[in-house]
């Protein structure tokens, strides 16, 4: 009877509390910074097994996202001191970088880690352009076409496009029969034509019978009235 009203009965354990958010960014930082030293220690261990110099190689260690999980974890590897031999075995290097991790952390998938490098601006790289298209065994692009900048000048400064040439009219090629003598003679402007004489009235052609003496007294002009 007294259960209707709740008494007698056993209650309910309570719901663990979840973890606030300042926690979870401190659990985050924490497993990132052991991350960040465990990186280092396993590269050094790498670079000694391998016999190259600790002083040549650098790392930095980021975490992708806010999760606390072993696979979101960013690796640069920073060269500081350049070798060429040393750089034709990078991803090698690589290689044995995530093997090392894995020995010391079994239960973590390291080959998900996103490992990228960086070469330092004061590594003592000496190239400072790129060879020749041919290195690579391509042939060079051709130049890209005048953009509408170019034809009208600069767009930013408004300075006028430099002229270009102008283009050689077509001709044939020079040979010996342009200093033959031509086997016409020069010509000569004709003179200018007289000026067009009036034509003359319409009359019937002239005949015999205009000789002969007319049969009709000639015709006197009349008083005028």
């Amino acid at each position: 009877m007294f259960k209707i009203f709740g008494f007698g009965r056993s209650r309910p354990e309570s719901a663990p509390a979840a973890k606030p958010a300042s926690d979870q960014g401190a659990t985050t930082r924490q497993h990132t910074d052991i991350q960040r030293e465990l990186v280092r220690v396993v590269l050094k261990d790498t670079l000694r097994l391998h016999g190259v110099p600790g002083a040549w190689l650098g790392c930095e260690v980021t975490a992708l996202s806010g999760r606390a999980r072993g696979e979101d974890i960013l690796v640069r590897l920073v060269v500081l001191t350049w070798n060429e031999s040393l750089l034709k075995y990078l991803p090698v290097l690589q290689q044995q970088l995530i093997v090392g991790l894995d020995r010391f952390e079994p239960s973590i998938d390291h080959s998900k880690y996103v490992v990228s490098w960086q070469f330092a601006p004061d590594c003592g790289c000496p190239h400072t352009q790129m060879p020749d298209a041919k290195t690579w065994g391509m042939d060079p692009m051709p130049a890209a076409p005048p953009s509408i900048v170019d034809w009208d000048g600069d767009a930013k400064t408004g300075a006028p496009a430099p002229s270009s040439p102008p283009k050689p009219k077509f001709d044939l090629p020079a040979s010996a029969l342009d200093r033959t003598p031509p086997p016409f003679a020069a010509t000569e402007p004709s003179p200018l034509a007289p000026a067009a004489v009036a034509p003359a009235k319409f009359d019937l052609p002239r005949s015999e019978k205009d000789a002969m003496p007319s049969n009709f007294a000639p015709t006197e002009p009349g008083h005028l009235r």
